[in-house]
């Protein structure tokens, strides 16, 4: 026998399915549904040796929300030394979107 749902448990339901569906996405770190910008993924995420620094190869093996790896890994390496510091990355504010003139 198949339960029909009443008006108070169908907000409930649709809650539950939304929990579940965003659960289950599977984004990448930096965007959601809409490709807004999360932010980063820790540190030491980005830092695959453990080293306290992210050269570019580790950089690279990361998704990126736009740009290309090395573009803007150059970009975060404000001193230019090779290696992103987690000050570096913490501190780095992307480019924005040009806003329409309109």
């Amino acid at each position: 026998m198949m339960k029909i749902f009443t008006i108070k448990q169908l907000p409930l339901f649709a809650l539950a399915l939304c929990s579940h569906l965003s659960l289950a996405s599977g984004n990448d770190y930096g965007q959601n549904e809409r490709h807004e910008r999360r932010g980063p993924p820790p540190f030491s995420q980005l830092d695959l040796d453990g080293d306290n620094g992210i050269t570019l190869d580790e950089f690279s093996q990361h998704p990126i929300p736009r740009g290309e790896h090395e573009t803007v890994f150059n970009h975060i390496d404000s001193n230019g030394d090779g290696t992103i510091t987690e000050t570096e990355l913490t501190s780095h504010k992307p480019p924005r979107k040009p806003r329409n003139s309109n």
